[in-house]
């Protein structure tokens, strides 16, 4: 997964405290000289000239623009819902405090689609630390335009100090699974972009897409090169002597005489001894 991060959020860390963290930060004024009174004045005036600069110093910490994003969001009259949970959460002063943020605001629709369970169970006072960073999962500390979308696929760090995906390689922007459905409305310290499901930080596709690549280069087997097959033995041929032409010619050895078989006498037959009443044969 492209992993390109669009915008940086710095100021997240502010939108996590409480608001009356911002209303307790006190300007820091210059000191004041005093003016020295003339002679014959009794004492030195210096009452009204320490008031005088405080009031740069005050108006440094509310955006001068009278337009602020939760200005914009009421006068689009489909974010009801939405203004009701910053309310309840405590952070409507906070974003109009902000100098830069920018909202994918659920509309009521959106909203709407909830579990009526789900959305009781969001707006208990009990339940206000949850709901506050559904909410902030919602905003990016920088005032972002959609042409910084465009074209580029990645996590965004949002307020909550998780990062939310947004996608604008398709013909609309998609911040993880909704769909941005009106976007760039411009307001005097961020912008809004009007999304039409509620966002959940449970099902951030950068932290589903992280663990699927996890388990992925996990389950991807190591291939272990096979060993460099060993070659057969080659049979190396007889040695064929070379006959010494100075070395004596020696005879042939005669060949061995087959033994010759003596006649046993215990096999050859016995002459039978002659009758003395045989005739005699005459002699020649």
């Amino acid at each position: 997964m492209l992993r390109t991060r669009l915008l940086t959020a710095a100021a997240a860390m502010a939108l996590l405290g409480a608001p009356a963290a911002f209303a307790q930060e006190a300007p820091t004024q210059e000191p004041v000289t005093p003016v020295p009174s003339e002679p014959a004045a009794p004492a030195p005036a210096t009452t009204t000239t320490a008031a005088e600069p405080a009031a740069p110093a005050a108006q440094a910490e509310t955006p001068t623009a009278a337009n602020t994003v939760i200005d914009t969001l009421k006068a689009q009259g489909q974010f009801s819902t939405l203004l009701s949970a910053l309310d309840q959460a405590q952070l409507t002063d906070t974003l109009k405090a902000q100098p830069a943020v920018s909202i994918f605001a659920p509309t009521d629709a959106a909203f709407a689609a909830l579990p009526e369970a789900e959305r009781t169970r969001l707006m208990d006072p009990a339940n206000a630390n949850e709901l506050r960073q559904l909410l902030l999962y919602h905003v990016i500390v920088a005032d972002v335009n959609s042409s910084q979308i465009k074209g580029t696929k990645g996590g965004v760090e949002t307020a909550a100090r998780t990062q939310v995906q947004l996608d604008g390689t398709g013909e609309a922007i998609k911040v993880d699974d909704a769909t941005v459905t009106m976007a760039d409305i411009d307001a005097g310290n961020g912008a809004v972009f009007a999304i039409d499901k509620v966002l959940m930080p449970s099902e951030s596709n950068v932290a589903s897409g992280d663990a699927e690549e996890a388990t992925s280069e996990e389950a991807a087997p190591v291939s272990t090169p096979a060993p460099a097959a060993t070659p057969a033995p080659t049979a190396s041929p007889d040695p064929v002597t070379t006959p010494d032409p100075n070395a004596a010619a020696t005879p042939p050895a005669p060949a061995p005489t087959p033994p010759v078989a003596q006649p046993d006498p215990a096999s050859e037959p016995t002459p039978e001894p002659a009758d003395p009443t045989d005739p005699v044969p005459p002699t020649a």
